[in-house]
């Protein structure tokens, strides 16, 4: 057995502590409903003397599972969680509701560290289909020292609302070399297993 999968189940009940932490910072609970989150192509940038970064998303997908009782954003904590670390907490009733009922989005465009801007727009449904939202974020003073010292670098990320998740693991790279400041989203990668599924 080697060495990563000892740790898998340290870093799993670690990674679950820490989200249980900052959801019960922000009135939240474990999730109960896991859904699938779609990664595209996504940009960001990185200070190369601490690892300190920033990420901008646009365009993903946050697939509910069958069985989630909805989500409602306008109403529930949001959480952006990356690796083992972050956990950017949106507290509920923060983000605003569109006249549709369909658009939600919050701004905080001050914030020194955590989210600037998130945005989720409900996606028409299919007959009998899951429910789909667009999914956009702005994040910033996130830890991805993780660069500084390899890439690409695998990183679990998910974005939760309420008791529903979606997750995925985001495969960052550092386009230009240690030379440069951008990161770059390349797409998903196999990322640690989330601790509830």
């Amino acid at each position: 057995m080697t060495r990563l999968h000892m740790m898998r189940p340290l870093l799993a009940a670690s990674l679950a502590a820490a989200v249980l932490l900052a959801g019960a910072e922000a009135g939240a609970q474990a999730p109960l409903y896991h859904g699938t989150l779609t990664i595209r192509p996504a940009r960001g940038g990185i200070d190369k003397a601490n690892g300190i970064g920033s990420l901008k998303v646009n365009n993903w997908d946050l697939l509910l599972n069958f069985n989630s009782n909805s989500i409602f954003p306008d109403r529930e904590p949001i959480i952006v969680a990356i690796g083992e670390t972050e956990r950017l907490v949106i507290p509920a009733g923060e983000v605003r509701a569109s006249r549709n009922g369909k658009v939600f989005t919050f701004r905080n465009p001050k914030v020194p560290r955590g989210v600037r801007f998130f945005q989720m727009r409900k996606l028409k449904d299919s007959a009998g289909a899951q429910a789909r939202y667009r999914v956009r974020f702005s994040l910033v003073g996130i830890d991805l020292s993780g660069l500084l010292i390899e890439f690409p670098l695998c990183k679990s990320l998910a974005v939760i609302v309420g008791d529903d998740d979606g997750f995925e693991g985001v495969d960052l790279d550092r386009p230009g070399g240690f030379a440069r400041s951008k990161v770059r989203v390349l797409g998903a990668c196999q990322a640690q297993e989330w601790p509830w599924v």
